[in-house]
């Protein structure tokens, strides 16, 4: 599991979420939704360790201490929504192939590229690439390290709605060998149709559906109006 306990975290000087604990357990999906600014991805940076995130608390993935960087970050990895895990000036395929060797993946490029519906455009600048196109390159590099804790930042926001059912198999896929993955998002459809349960962050805090999976949409009314 990769498990956060009593975690304080903090921006600047300014505390945003206090003493919260959870955890990612493998082979399962956890949404985390919140209103714009709650701390979504202030707590999944924290859960890297991110530059400019202040943390006190335990964090660890199987047993592994966040502190312990180097062995902590082989089982962990963070997609970001604005995709800014890619570089710009380099095709998808080159980084798709700097992804590889970091991680020493035996995964064929073509086979995933073709799966991830992004092998049309693998040989594109990512500069040059919509933030739909650039979301989906930035999931396959994702998939293609083989992390045991995925961290996915509103990942399929801008996805259409062939491409958001593609990726949201490919996620399924990955939790039944065993992946743990803590998904963000604002459509909470796919949340519902995706995750097996769903934390809430309010008022620095984080809280689970306060009514049983009546589904993500009349437990967000709830809890923020």
């Amino acid at each position: 599991m990769l498990v956060f306990k009593d975690l304080t975290v903090k921006v600047g000087g300014r505390e945003l979420l206090s003493r919260v604990s959870g955890e990612v357990i493998s082979g399962k999906v956890r949404a985390l939704v919140a209103p714009n600014g709650s701390g979504k991805t202030t707590l999944m940076k924290a859960l890297i360790a991110s530059d400019g995130i202040g943390i006190s608390g335990g964090v660890s993935a199987d047993g592994v201490p966040i502190a312990e960087a180097a062995s902590y970050r082989k089982l962990v990895f963070y997609v970001p929504g604005d995709a800014s895990i890619l570089y710009p000036l380099l095709t998808v395929r080159e980084n798709l192939e700097m992804v590889k060797r970091c991680w020493g993946s035996s995964e064929k490029i073509e086979r995933l590229a073709e799966r991830c519906r992004i092998d049309s455009f693998l040989n594109k600048r990512v500069r040059f690439l919509s933030l739909g196109m650039r979301q989906q390159a930035a999931l396959t590099a994702a998939y293609l390290t083989g992390a045991r804790y995925l961290l996915l930042d509103e990942p399929m926001n801008a996805l259409d709605p062939t491409n958001l059912e593609v990726n949201s198999e490919i996620v399924r896929t990955l939790c039944a060998n065993g992946t743990g993955v803590l998904m963000s998002s604002h459509i909470l459809g796919n949340v519902d149709d995706l995750a097996d349960d769903v934390l809430f962050i309010k008022d620095g805090k984080l809280v689970s559906d306060p009514g049983a999976r009546r589904g993500s949409a009349a437990a967000y009314k709830e809890l923020f109006g």
